[in-house]
């Protein structure tokens, strides 16, 4: 099964700082998909000031984890649901399932279409963050504080066997 991972950047920040901790995206990277499974991985980020060292360096490391960034410079409200919509519209046929990190109501539509061509999608969030129609468009909803252990940075042990985790699929199991 060929995996692709849609990630609002916005709304993951704002999900996590509600949530009080912070997600490690290269762990994202590996506990949705294994590297043969793993189509691509999309992170849409804003832009709110072109000399900002410490966004462009956040922007680069994304880059060197594997990321394909899409960026651009707002003023206001970062808005990427036409970009992501896009991406996932017109990727769909290399992929068999997506994981889309976004809350917005404005992709049900997208979801459904895709759901339409047989694609299974997994929408990742926070469910008082995440848009009720979108999430009903889902076929699955991840909800993000479950995925706390293995997605937070600071933790440093990792489950060594399935039981412990929510994509138990993709680890061995537990002796």
């Amino acid at each position: 099964m060929r995996v692709a991972l849609f990630i609002d950047g916005s709304y993951m920040y704002l999900a996590t700082k509600r949530l009080g901790w912070n997600v490690d995206h290269r762990r994202v990277l590996t506990q949705f998909a294994t590297p043969e499974q793993l189509y691509n991985a999309f992170y849409y980020v804003p832009i709110t000031d072109p000399e900002d060292e410490r966004q462009q360096r956040f922007i680069d490391a994304l880059v060197f984890m594997g990321y394909t960034v899409r960026s651009r410079l707002v003023r206001g409200e970062a808005r990427f649901e036409a970009m992501m919509a896009t991406d996932l519209l017109t990727t769909a046929p290399r992929w068999d399932r997506a994981i889309v990190a976004s809350g917005s109501g404005e992709l049900a539509h997208t979801f459904s279409a895709l759901r339409a061509m047989g694609k299974e999608i997994h929408l990742l969030g926070v469910h008082e963050l995440a848009d009720l129609e979108l999430r009903n468009q889902a076929d699955r909803f991840l909800n993000l504080p479950e995925w706390r252990e293995v997605l937070e940075p600071s933790l440093i042990h990792l489950p060594r066997c399935r039981r412990l985790l929510p994509f138990k699929s993709l680890w061995p199991p537990c002796r």
